[in-house]
């Protein structure tokens, strides 16, 4: 029994946190969770994302699931920053908005902040304002997901995301929706 324990602890340890949380109630439960769940840069995030259109508790939860808030994280594929931007990408947005960006620049979140909020919310527009199309759009490239709904290979539900031909952005998706929940719960007003 402790092995078994031991393994759900150390893979799941914030979820049964979350979990235990919501068991007992009262008034301490979401401070909690929103130890476990922290809103950093958060002034940021409500005025870029509000700017946008965009939720900004879903901006939290992508960059919860992206980097865990850690502006100089690194994936394995080179995105870069807060909200994990790919440079090519940072390139385009930059061209966009008429900015001198350098690669570098990623790493600070007063840059990838705004870059990221404006990639997503420009995601929005290209996916007529569907949260879960945006979401894997911002994984997989917008590109990839246009393929798939053209192909009849996924639907763009959120109830048929099994369907999504990357396990990577089906698994993605459905963790930042998942975390969106918790920080709609623990941050839907101001505190």
């Amino acid at each position: 029994m402790k092995v078994i324990f031991f393994v759900i602890r150390k893979r799941h340890l914030k979820l049964f946190l979350l979990l235990l949380l919501v068991l007992l109630g009262g008034v301490l439960h979401k401070p909690v969770g929103r130890l476990v769940f922290p809103f950093p840069f958060r002034e940021e995030i409500e005025r870029r994302a509000e700017y946008a259109g965009v939720d900004p508790q879903l901006v939290a939860a992508l960059i919860y699931v992206e980097s865990k808030f850690n502006p100089k994280a690194r994936s394995t594929k080179g995105a870069r920053g807060l909200m994990q931007i790919m440079p090519e990408t940072a390139a385009w947005v930059s061209a966009q908005k008429g900015l001198d960006l350098q690669e570098e620049d990623l790493d600070r979140p007063e840059v990838n902040i705004p870059i990221g909020v404006w990639y997503l919310s420009y995601l929005f527009r290209e996916f007529n304002g569907d949260r879960v199309l945006a979401l894997a759009a911002y994984n997989a490239g917008g590109e990839k997901v246009k393929a798939w709904l053209a192909s009849g290979a996924w639907s763009g539900r959120v109830n048929d995301l099994h369907s999504i031909p990357y396990l990577e952005t089906r698994r993605y998706v459905a963790k930042i929706m998942r975390t969106y929940c918790v920080y709609r719960y623990l941050y839907n007003h101001r505190a």
